[in-house]
Parts: C-alpha cells; sequence; structure tokens
C-alpha cells in the first residue's frame, strides 16, 4: 500500500513580461507577442498593450505612480498661476499623457 507521489515536470512554462488588454480581460493565457499576440490573431481581435515592449506591468505600475507622484510634487511647488495652467492640462488631457506633457515640457522642471 505505498503512496505513489506525482513526478515534477521538468518543464516550466515561459512567463510574458505583459499580457495584452484583451487576454488580462478574458484572463486567457497571452504569449505576449507584438504587434499581436496568438490569442487575439486567432480571435481576429485588435490586439493593444497597455505597457511599452520590455517592461513589467509592475514596472510600468511604479513608473506610472513615480509620474503622479512628480506631479503633485509640481502642484504644491508651483505659484497660483503655475498651478492653474497644470490644473488645466490635467482637467483637459489624458491624465497620463498629460503628466508626460507636464513632466517632460520645457515650461515644468520638477523639484528633485
Amino acid at each position: 500500500c505505498g503512496v505513489v507521489k506525482p513526478s515534477k515536470s521538468t518543464t516550466k512554462r515561459t512567463q510574458t513580461k505583459a499580457a495584452c488588454l484583451g487576454c488580462r480581460q478574458r484572463k486567457s493565457k497571452c504569449d505576449g507577442d507584438r504587434p499581436s499576440c496568438k490569442m487575439c490573431l486567432e480571435r481576429g481581435s485588435k490586439c493593444e498593450y497597455s505597457v511599452e515592449e520590455g517592461k513589467t506591468q509592475q514596472q510600468a505600475t511604479k513608473e506610472q505612480l513615480r509620474s503622479y507622484k512628480d506631479v503633485l510634487s509640481l502642484l504644491r511647488n508651483s505659484s497660483p498661476k503655475e498651478s492653474e495652467a497644470i490644473l488645466h492640462i490635467l482637467k483637459n488631457m489624458d491624465l497620463n499623457d498629460a503628466c508626460r506633457f507636464i513632466l517632460d515640457g520645457p515650461v515644468f522642471v520638477p523639484n528633485s
């Protein structure tokens, strides 16, 4: 009456840096191929990624948080006129685009 232990597989699955938005939404296995992953090709759906190629979702989230903190710091340390301009940009653009515009633009320089 011996207990048979299942043998462990020696093959490891390849982990993708970031799944596409469609696979994330469907909770499907994404191979991470660009411009279109295998699942999206098979489904005939548009394949979009929320992170740059070569970055993980965690890296992208950390960079995004850093950007938000930099803009908030800039708001806190700006004159009322500069703060008004920053708020106008934030209200009228996509948040991530606005942060890039504010931080990369020639007018605003974050105090690090």
